[in-house]
Formats: C-alpha cells, sequence, structure tokens
C-alpha cells in the first residue's frame, strides 16, 4: 500500500485479516488507535451452511439469508411452503399439515385469515411461537445513535414462569453476522433481571439490574450510553453503570430497531453477547428516546408510534382467541395478534370440526373446484383458486384476458418473464383502482422479505408510490394528489429511474427526485409481477408502507423501458384470479380505430366497448 495522497492514489476497498508485522499477529479492531467507515466483512454464516432442504446462503457484507427452493419457507428452509395460502395482507403462511395453513399477521392485523384491522396503543408480545417466529415491530433506523443515546420504556409481564428467564426485549445491530466486533445495542430479561449490552465494535458492556419486583405490575425502564459508558434504572432500584472495553467509542448506523423479538429469529446468529433465546411475553409501551443530552424524548415511529412493520402483535388486554370458538375439544392458540386452533388427533379444519380437510377429495361434499384449480381450505368453508384463462366461483368457466381485472381480496396477480433494468428501469401504465392500496408493479433481486434491490409501484392510502432501492436505502417517490376510487377515471402513470435519479408523473403532473450521488444500477431477477405478488409476505418490507396488498381495478398499456406486455392469460408466464375488466375481446385497443375501417364498424366496436365499461 502507499500514501493515499499521492497523486492518482485510490483508497483499499476490501477485507483484510490475520494482519501480521514482524511474525506479530495485529488485532486490527482492538489494536487500532483511529479509523473511519469500517466495517466487518462478509458473514462466515454461509460457510456453515445453515440452509436446509437445498436452499442457498446467500450473504453480502451485512446480511445473509436462505433463498429457499419452491416447496420450502423458513429462515432456514425448514418448512414446507405452503402451496395454499389462504392467509392475506403479507400474512406469513405457515403449513399446519399439506392442506392447511396457519397465517401470522403483520402489524396491524388480526383472526384465522388476518383479514381483521386492530388498533394497537399498547402493544403485546407473545414471544416465540411453536414454529420459531416471535413477535415483535420493527422501526426505522435512528440515524445519530453513534456517541449517545438514552430509551424509556414501560412494560407488563406474562403471567408465566418463562417471560423473565431469557427474552429479547429491545434489540439493534448488525443482524445476522455472529462476529465477536458486531456492534449492538440490546434490552432483555435474564432470569429475572433486566440486563443492557452494547457493542461499539472492541467487546461487550453488560449492566444489569437487581431482580424484578412480582408485586410491581408496571415496569419502567430507562436505559441509555454516552460513548463507552452506559447506564440502567429500572423502577426505584438505584441506577447502574458500566463500561465497554478497547479504545472505540462510536456506534454504528442500523437498519431497523426490533422491540419485542426479531424478524425471523435465529438467536445463535446474532452478533455474541446480544443473544436471548425467546421473544418478550408481556406488553411493551411508551418508548421513547432522545439521541443528545440536552434534547427532549420523542416517540419511535413515522409518524409517531408507527411501526415499519411488524408480526404476531396484539393490543394489551385484548386476545383473539375471544372470537374464535374451537370445537370438538381445540384448544385456541392465541400469539398476539396470530390465533389458530390446535386440534386433537382425528379433527382438523380451522375450527377442528372436520375430520378430513375441506379440499380433500375424500371429504363429503368433496370440493367443486374444477381440475385446473387449487382449492384453500378457509375458516368458514374454501375457496378455489384460478389458474388464468379461468374464473367463476369454482374455476369453471373460460375466460379471454384483454385488459386485466385484479381483486386485492382474492390475491390476484400475473407474472412476466425478468427483462434488463440494470441501468434504467422505466414504467408507463394506465389503470383505473377500486381501492386505495395495491400493487401495481413489483420487481427484486430475491422473492423473499431479505429482497435486496427492489422496484416496486404501488398504491398508498390513494397515492401512487414509487419505491426503489439500489442498495443503499429506500427511495421514495409520492404523487401528489390522491386517485379517483370510484371507477370513473383512467389514470396514467410513468414512473421509473435512471440511474439514482427516480420520477414519478401521475396525470402529467411530475414529481422528481433531488439526489446527486447513490448507487446507479439495479439487480433484480426475479419475474416482473403485476396487479400483486405470488408469495404476499415475500414483498420487501421497505417496499411500501403497511402490509402488501394486491391492487383491485383495472390495469391496461403496460410498457417497460418501451416493451409494451401482452397482458393476457398467453402473455403472461403464471399467475391467479385475474378476470377481464370489459368483457371486450380487444381491450384498450377498440379505442384505435385505424383510418380504413369502415366507419360503421368502428362506430359498433366503441359501442360495445362503451356498454361494458364500468365507468
Amino acid at each position: 500500500m502507499h500514501d493515499g495522497r499521492a497523486k492518482g492514489a485510490r483508497r483499499f476497498i476490501g477485507c483484510i485479516r490475520e494482519l501480521q508485522v514482524n511474525f506479530q499477529e495485529i488485532y486490527l479492531v482492538g489494536e487500532a488507535v483511529r479509523g473511519r467507515n469500517i466495517k466487518n466483512c462478509d458473514p462466515p454464516v454461509c460457510q456453515h451452511l445453515p440452509c436446509r432442504n437445498g436452499g442457498t446462503c446467500v450473504s453480502d457484507a451485512e446480511d445473509w439469508f436462505c433463498e429457499c427452493p419452491p416447496l420450502y419457507t423458513g429462515r432456514l428452509c425448514q418448512f414446507n411452503a405452503c402451496e395454499r395460502n389462504p392467509c392475506g395482507h403479507g400474512a406469513t403462511c405457515i403449513p399446519k399439515s399439506p392442506l392447511e395453513a396457519v397465517c401470522l399477521c403483520p402489524y396491524g392485523r388480526q383472526g384465522l385469515l388476518c383479514d381483521e384491522p386492530i388498533t394497537i396503543t399498547r402493544a403485546r408480545f407473545s414471544g416465540s411461537d411453536e414454529f420459531g417466529y416471535t413477535s415483535f415491530v420493527a422501526f426505522s433506523s435512528i440515524p445519530s445513535l453513534s456517541f449517545f443515546y438514552e430509551f424509556k420504556l414501560r412494560f407488563t409481564l406474562a403471567n408465566n414462569s418463562s417471560a423473565v428467564k431469557n427474552n429479547l426485549m429491545l434489540f439493534a445491530g448488525h443482524k445476522g453476522q455472529g462476529n465477536d466486533g458486531d456492534d449492538f445495542l440490546v434490552l432483555g430479561l435474564r432470569n429475572g433481571r433486566v440486563v443492557h449490552k452494547f457493542n461499539l465494535g472492541s467487546g461487550v458492556a453488560a449492566i444489569v439490574s437487581d431482580q424484578l419486583n412480582p408485586q410491581v405490575n408496571i415496569h419502567t425502564v430507562t436505559f441509555g450510553r454516552s460513548k463507552q459508558t452506559g447506564w440502567l434504572k429500572v423502577d426505584g432500584q438505584r441506577n447502574r453503570t458500566g463500561s465497554s472495553p478497547g479504545p472505540l467509542l462510536g456506534l454504528n448506523v442500523f437498519n431497523q430497531l426490533f422491540v419485542g423479538g426479531y424478524n425471523e429469529y435465529t438467536p445463535e446468529l446474532l452478533p455474541l453477547g446480544s443473544r436471548f433465546r425467546h421473544g418478550f411475553q408481556g406488553c411493551i409501551f411508551d418508548v421513547q428516546f432522545r439521541t443528545r443530552r440536552d434534547r427532549k424524548f420523542q416517540v419511535l415511529g413515522q409518524p409517531a408510534g408507527h411501526p415499519a412493520f411488524g408480526r404476531s402483535v396484539g393490543q394489551c388486554g385484548v386476545t383473539p382467541c375471544v372470537h374464535v370458538h374451537c370445537k370438538n375439544g381445540g384448544t385456541c392458540v392465541d400469539s398476539g395478534s396470530s390465533v389458530y386452533c390446535q386440534c386433537p388427533f382425528g379433527w382438523k379444519g380451522a375450527l377442528c370440526s372436520e375430520t378430513v380437510s375441506v379440499c380433500d377429495v375424500e371429504h363429503s361434499p368433496p370440493p367443486l373446484c374444477a381440475h385446473s384449480s387449487t382449492c384453500i381450505p378457509l375458516p368458514n368453508g374454501y375457496t378455489c383458486q384460478c389458474p388464468l384463462g379461468t374464473a367463476g366461483l369454482y374455476c369453471e368457466n373460460a375466460v379471454t384476458i384483454s385488459d386485466p381485472f385484479f381483486s386485492g381480496n382474492q390475491s390476484s396477480w400475473m407474472s412476466f418473464p425478468p427483462m434488463s433494468t440494470r441501468h434504467r428501469t422505466v414504467l408507463q401504465l394506465q389503470f383505473q383502482p377500486l381501492s386505495p392500496d395495491g400493487i401495481l408493479v413489483y420487481i427484486a433481486q430475491h422473492l423473499s422479505s431479505r429482497a435486496g434491490d427492489f422496484f416496486c409501484l404501488s398504491l398508498t392510502s390513494g397515492f401512487v408510490q414509487l419505491r426503489y432501492n439500489l442498495g443503499d436505502g429506500t427511495h421514495v417517490l409520492q404523487s401528489v394528489e390522491r386517485v379517483d376510487l370510484r371507477g370513473r377515471t383512467w389514470h396514467t402513470v410513468k414512473a421509473g429511474r435512471v440511474g439514482h435519479q427516480g420520477f414519478l408523473s401521475l396525470d402529467n403532473e411530475e414529481v422528481r427526485e433531488n439526489v446527486t450521488e447513490g448507487m446507479t444500477t439495479l439487480d433484480v431477477a426475479t419475474d416482473i409481477f403485476v396487479g400483486g405478488v405470488s408469495t404476499l409476505s415475500f414483498v420487501s418490507t421497505d417496499a411500501n408502507e403497511g402490509g402488501p396488498v394486491g391492487f383491485t381495478g383495472g390495469l391496461r398499456e403496460l410498457l417497460l423501458n418501451g416493451e409494451e406486455f401482452e397482458l393476457t392469460e398467453t402473455g403472461a408466464i403464471s399467475g391467479a384470479n385475474v378476470g377481464d375488466w370489459d368483457g371486450t375481446a380487444c381491450g384498450y385497443k377498440c379505442y384505435l380505430i385505424p383510418l380504413h375501417m369502415p366507419l360503421g364498424m368502428g362506430w359498433e366496436v366503441l359501442r360495445h366497448r362503451n356498454s361494458h365499461r364500468h365507468s
């Protein structure tokens, strides 16, 4: 290496380890006296081949995950995938049996299928469920935690002994690397005591409270850190302090801050020193923070109190089992907002009311879904998932699609083969919405909750929103006006990015992003999804606000980088539950009357078209 100030010099980019000077090994992190912009190298996890059932371990400098083959799911591809997925609103589907599933609800949803909204003012967490998932909420990163942070919160405990044995309460860190030098901060419960730990990269500081008083119903915690010195105060106990070893003073910035648990929680793969075996059991509320001693405390979330995403979180004092009546000796299992019946041997179904699954051909009466369709069990019967080109209650009718009609309630979607969008992604389409939320177009690096790069055009509360990530954070552009939801207007949207510069135009009213630098390429590999996604829980949590839902309405004239998509049952490579917007064979192209067409023929086509319009 040479002096970085020399003319034409370029700084080293890469990884260094096992450095020796005069046969003396140098501990780079522990013995460094100065430095900046240093991160851990690729995580070592993939070297241990953690993925099961043929899954592929994928890693970058900050994270890792298992890319599962089609028939498997889960953090380590340990579960059979839900081939019959009844779950809505981006819920995590877990197979209960080959024909039945359990839905783990995203934040703000509850019920057997996660189709019921829930208002949460005090979050209730259920710990780890029988499938290994914890309930949690995740907030966007707090950028200035580096040299000072202080948190205040209150909590109540579930009425069982496991609630205070080994439970995570709050975590922010370099998830998934598992190295000694990984930066993190964590709050948890261990053997009846509150524990605050942090690592600035040169060793772990641990501060432990006295035993919690079981007579106290609502506990209060204040914990924080200024450079190397941390503190912890619980209830009326005295303030306790501790310091981290080594010379480092600052904490690296993290992508998210988790409360109550962890997304796809695998404690062995979290940074050493931050691991708690289970998620929190009880309620955590009134969480506030500040990043300077002279500043006021503020509430987590944007807007205040609202997490970016979460799973299986209920309202304190409320159990969804009140509304679920399991039959034949079945037991209602309450996992926060997620709920299901644990059936005794010989009984099946969402409510333990069947001896044979309603989708089993041996059921009496047998399911009536057409041969090419898929039967999906529901709490009160079943529904039929129709392949492209079929429609009807049992998918018994053939349908010709010209302008596709999507239904978010039926998890509609179409997919098309990947295209070259690396340097330029320019999208144009017309749509007529009937619902304020829904995905219009989605592509990603991986079809997984850890999506990597992604590009998503969607409706959010009636606004058109473009979100994309090129590897350096999520870009967000939103239309100025809301769309017409009465089914009277075909809106035209043009959106995309050239390099790192994004743009969005709704009905010729344009919004541009003021970005001067950043990554410039979009690395995606999935199919191009239109109107929804085959598995909504695999949509990146950063791709939209709230849980992902499918689009409801009509869509036509879709072009990507100047190439028009054939939005038909034969033009798409796959899809489900897609109808035709107006019932004509030519769709919006009926309007495009060639000059040489006899006037009478053109008028008949237009009249036929207008007689079938929804507007």
